[in-house]
C-alpha cells in the first residue's frame, strides 16, 4: 500500500493518525488521548486504486491491518468492514470467534509458514519480508463481499486451487488444504523482493543511461528464457536494459518507483516454478498501473529470477460492468449488463501453430475439478482477421460472455456463476486448440479472475461515475454550432479509479471519440471533448461513457445517452 495513512479510532471518539512507510510499518502514534477498543484503518493505493484495510486492537501494542484483519473484522460485524468506523468496534466475543473460524481455515497454511495455528492475526507482530505471516499473506488472497445477501469471506490459494467460503449465515464451504499450496510454502519468496528491488532501483534513476546501467549490473536477475511483449516490441535478454528504461522514459515514469511487488498467480504444477507479480510504476501524478512480469524458480535453483511472460499464449480475463441511462428524460430507469471478457490471441510467443478455438470452465462444486460444460466457447470462424478470438454466437472481435443473457436471459443463472467463484474459486481453466472443431487440443492454461461482476441485488447502489446535471444537460442540447467542443463533469467516489471516456452519435459509436481522464482518485472531475468533426443536431442520438475500474480491477462503465423514443438503439 503507497502514500497510506493509519487512522486509529478509540472507543471515546478521539482519533490519531500517521503516515504509513513504503514497507508497510508505522510507529511512533501517540494514542494516549483515546480509549480502547481501537478501530484502526489504514488506506493508501493498492494496484493504483484508493484501497482501505480494517483491524480492531483490544488494547495498545502492536496491531497489524491487512487484508486478513479485513476479512476478521467483515466475518465479525457481518457486514463491510468500513462500517467499523461509524457504526462502532464489534464486540471482543464476535472478534474472537470469528479469527477461530480464520484460524481454523488457515491453520496448516499457518503451519507451513512456520507459525503457530494460533498465530494472532492483528496482534502478532512481522514485517514485508516474505517470511511467517507476510509469505502467509503472499500466498492467500483474500477477498469479501456480498453473495445472495449474506456478506462473506473468501479465501483462494495463489498456489494450487485452494479455496474456502465463509459467510455471515454460518455456510462455510472448501478448505486451504491443497497439497500445492502447503508445499509451495516451504519454498523461499525472499530473492523475488530483490528482483524488484533492482527494479525500483532502477526505475528512480534521473535518466535512461543510468537506469540501464542499474539493470545492466543485475543481469543476473533474467533467467536466460526471458522474453516480454511491450507494446508489441520483444524484450530478451540483450535488449531487456535499454527498452524498460526507454519505456521508462518515455512515459515520463523515471525518477519513481516500482510500488507494491504482488504474487498474482502461481503455477506450481511443474519441477520449475513461475509465478506472476504484478506492480505499479509511480512517479508523481504519472502512473503506470496494472504491469505484470513473471518469475520463475527453475529446479535445482535456489533463487527466483526474472521470467518475463508466464506462457507463450496471450490471454486476459477481465470482468466487466455497465449502466445505461436516458439523459433527456426525468427519472429515467438505468439498464445493467454485466460480463466476463475472455480475450485469447490467436498467436504465441515462440509457438508455430496458432489458437483457433477455445473451451472456458469453472472449478467444479465438489472443488477436485473443473465442471464438464465449459462456461463459454470461443473460435475465429468467420473472423479470421481478429488477432483474438470470438465468443461464438457474438459478432467478430466480442469478447464480453453476457451474464444478463446467460442461460437465456436468466438473471438468477448469472448469479449463480458469480457465486460460484465465490464459493468454488475464481480460477478458470482455458482448453486452447488449433482447429475451430475443438478437436486438436494445445494446451490448457489455468488463470485467475482478479475481479468478479457483482449479484443483481447490488447494481443499483454500486459507486458509479455519475455525470452532473449540467453535464446531462450539455448533452441533450449538444448541436454541431456550439463550436465543436463539449464539456463534461462527472462525480464518483474513491472506490472507483476514473480512466477514459468516450463520445459517439448514431454513426460512430464503432468508433467513438476516446479522452484520457488521468486514471486519478477523486470524488469528481471535468474534461472535454473535441467534436468539431462529427456533424449533429439536438435530437440526434448521442453518448457519453465514463469508464473506471475498482480495487478488485471489475470495470465500470456509465452510459448517458441522449435520443428520441422509438429510434434505432435509443434505450
Amino acid at each position: 500500500m503507497q502514500n497510506a495513512t493509519l487512522t486509529v479510532l478509540g472507543a471515546n471518539g478521539q482519533t490519531a493518525s500517521v503516515s504509513v512507510n513504503s514497507d508497510g510499518s508505522y510507529s511512533n502514534l501517540d494514542i494516549s488521548a483515546l480509549t480502547a477498543p481501537f478501530r484502526l484503518q489504514a488506506c493508501g493505493l493498492v494496484n493504483a486504486v484508493y484501497t482501505c484495510h480494517y483491524a480492531v486492537a483490544q488494547s495498545a501494542g502492536t496491531a497489524n491491518v491487512t487484508s486478513l484483519t479485513t476479512a476478521l473484522v467483515t466475518l465479525a460485524t457481518g457486514s463491510d468492514a468500513a462500517s467499523i468506523m461509524s457504526a462502532g468496534a464489534p464486540s471482543a466475543s464476535a472478534l474472537n470467534s470469528s479469527q477461530q473460524t480464520l484460524q481454523n481455515a488457515l491453520s496448516q497454511v499457518l503451519a507451513a509458514s512456520g507459525l503457530s495455528s494460533g498465530a494472532d492475526l492483528t496482534t502478532m507482530a512481522f514485517s514485508a519480508n516474505r517470511t511467517g505471516m507476510d509469505k502467509v499473506l503472499d500466498a492467500i488472497v483474500a477477498n469479501t463481499g456480498t453473495n445472495n445477501g449474506h456478506t462473506f469471506v473468501q479465501l483462494e490459494g495463489r498456489f494450487g486451487s485452494s479455496n474456502f467460503y465463509a459467510d455471515n449465515s454460518g455456510s462455510q464451504s472448501g478448505s486451504l488444504s491443497d497439497s500445492t499450496l502447503l508445499n509451495g510454502l516451504g519454498l523461499d519468496l525472499t530473492s523475488i523482493s530483490q528482483i524488484f528491488a533492482a527494479l525500483n532501483s532502477a526505475a528512480g534513476s534521473s535518466s535512461a543511461s543510468a537506469c540501464a546501467t542499474v539493470l545492466n549490473n543485475n543481469a543476473s536477475m533474467l533467467d536466460p528464457q526471458f522474453t516480454l511483449s511491450i507494446n508489441q516490441q520483444s524484450l530478451n535478454t540483450s535488449n531487456f536494459a535499454s527498452m524498460i528504461c526507454g519505456f521508462l522514459s518515455q512515459g515520463s515514469l523515471l525518477g519513481g518507483s516500482v510500488a507494491n511487488p504482488t504474487l498474482r498467480d502461481c503455477d506450481f504444477s511443474g519441477s520449475d516454478k513461475i509465478c506472476t507479480v504484478g506492480f505499479d510504476v509511480l512517479n508523481g501524478s504519472a502512473i503506470q498501473e496494472g504491469a505484470e512480469m513473471a518469475v520463475v524458480l527453475r529446479s535445482g535453483s535456489a533463487a527466483w529470477k526474472l521470467l518475463g511472460q508466464a506462457t507463450p499464449y496471450e490471454i486476459h480475463v477481465n470482468a466487466n460492468v455497465q449502466r445505461t441511462l436516458r439523459a433527456n428524460v426525468s427519472s429515467p430507469q438505468p439498464s445493467y449488463y454485466r460480463a466476463i471478457s475472455f480475450e485469447v490471441h490467436t498467436a504465441a510467443n515462440g509457438v508455430s501453430n496458432a489458437v483457433q478455438s477455445a473451451k472456458v470452465y469453472q472449478r467444479n462444486a465438489a472443488g477436485t475439478g473443473w465442471d464438464g460444460a465449459p462456461i463459454a466457447t470461443l473460435s475465429n470462424a468467420g473472423c479470421a482477421s481478429q488477432s483474438w478470438l470470438t465468443i461464438q454466437g457474438s459478432s467478430c472481435g466480442s469478447t464480453w460472455l453476457g451474464l444478463d443473457s446467460f442461460n437465456n436471459g436468466n438473471l438468477a443463472s448469472g448469479d449463480a456463476l458469480i457465486s460460484a467463484f465465490f464459493q468454488r474459486g475464481r480460477q478458470v481453466k482455458i482448453n486452447l486448440y488449433s482447429d475451430n472443431a475443438f478437436a486438436s487440443l494445445i494446451t490448457s492454461v489455468i488463470t485467475r479472475i482478479d475481479g468478479v461482476p457483482p449479484q443483481s441485488a447490488q447494481l443499483a447502489t454500486l459507486p458509479w461515475l455519475t455525470l452532473d446535471g449540467a453535464s446531462k444537460t450539455a448533452l441533450v442540447n449538444y448541436a454541431s454550432p456550439l463550436g465543436g467542443v463539449l464539456s463534461f463533469s462527472w462525480t464518483g467516489s474513491n472506490a472507483i479509479v476514473p480512466h477514459d471516456a468516450s463520445f459517439c452519435n448514431a454513426s460512430s459509436c464503432n468508433s467513438p471519440v476516446h479522452i484520457d481522464l488521468g486514471g486519478k482518485l477523486g470524488s469528481a472531475g471535468s474534461s472535454s471533448f473535441n467534436l468539431s468533426g462529427l456533424t449533429l443536431s439536438a435530437s440526434d442520438f448521442k453518448e457519453i461513457s465514463l469508464y473506471g475500474r475498482d480495487r478488485s480491477d471489475v470495470g465500470y462503465q456509465s452510459n448517458y445517452v441522449s435520443c428520441v423514443t422509438g429510434s434505432n438503439g435509443c434505450p
